[in-house]
């Protein structure tokens, strides 16, 4: 039998190994399984090309500066002064022309790297956009393992780059030539580790991932498991209660042949909200998604 999870909570792996825990996939699961080949190498190739960009943009900044040092000199020893005015405007134009653009954002976006249609291709650079996030906001800790075999914590300045433009390569790539490319400098070279604590990707967990679900004995369980971790006299925990609620509701038997707008015209008429009806059967209720955080997500059925 597989192993869900390869890792326990407390422990420190490798950001690979923490991305296929946060995706909740078996242990030993390669990267190349869950983001083909294609797909990294149009990761990859932009953002080399994001890094030669990037530097042209650098030598213009430079080349620009230096126009318009040199026109604001003309300016005051050669007459007429209407010369150096010229390359002084020209060289700052071009020096806040280039720098605007450094600013612009040269990630792909997840239509430009899938070929073809994939909704699991999607869900999973998703959840790899939301993983490296909580690594770079430190709720995913971070360290470096140094040489030696020490660990050392990975300082706040250097896990912004996790956030920054192809910071996905720190957690895909295991050649550390590729981090260069990311605008966000410095990063360690040594080996990066996290530590999960449970954490699993959300876009796994949600509404509409349990409407979906085919296996009616598997459904029930994740009702129960659900249920049994909300029984808080809290109003977030009522809230979601009432929410799993809902859920049972519209998997009810003789639900099955009705679309979804008879169902939810029989539950409004049960004094169910119709917008909390539509949100959650979208799976993109707040109640529910939010208190799924607090949750023990890695034991979820």
């Amino acid at each position: 039998m597989q192993q869900q999870l390869p890792l326990r909570p407390s422990e420190l792996v490798r950001v690979w190994d923490g991305y296929i825990a946060f995706l909740k996939q078996p242990a030993g699961t390669a990267i190349e399984a869950v983001i083909p080949p294609d797909a990294l190498a149009a990761m990859t190739d932009a953002a080399r090309r994001g890094r030669k960009r990037r530097r042209l943009l650098n030598a213009f900044q430079i080349a620009s500066a230096i126009v318009a040092s040199v026109g604001a000199i003309v300016s005051v020893t050669v007459n007429p002064m209407i010369i150096g005015i010229g390359m002084l405007l020209i060289g700052g134009v071009g020096f806040i022309g280039a720098h605007n653009r450094s600013k612009i954002r040269d990630e792909t976006e997840i239509d430009e790297v899938i070929a073809e249609p994939d909704a699991t291709l999607q869900r999973n650079l998703r959840a790899l956009d939301d993983f490296r996030n909580l690594i770079a906001s430190g709720d995913i800790p971070c360290a470096e393992r140094l040489p030696d075999g020490t660990l050392k914590p990975v300082a706040p300045t250097a896990l912004s780059a996790f956030a920054a433009d192809h910071g996905t390569l720190l957690i895909l790539s295991r050649d550390q030539t590729l981090w260069q490319c990311i605008p966000r400098r410095p990063i360690p070279m040594s080996s990066l580790w996290v530590r999960m604590g449970g954490r699993v990707a959300p876009a796994l967990v949600t509404s509409r991932v349990l409407l979906d679900t085919p296996d009616r004995e598997l459904f029930d369980r994740r009702i129960e498991w659900l249920l049994s971790h909300a029984q808080q006299p809290t109003p977030r925990a009522r809230s979601f209660c009432e929410a799993v609620q809902i859920i049972v509701a519209l998997r009810r038997p003789e639900f099955d042949v009705l679309t979804f707008e008879r169902k939810k015209e029989l539950l409004s008429g049960e004094g169910i909200g119709e917008s909390r009806i539509e949100k959650i059967h979208a799976g993109i209720y707040p109640a529910f998604n939010n208190f799924l955080r607090t949750l023990p997500m890695h034991e979820f059925p």
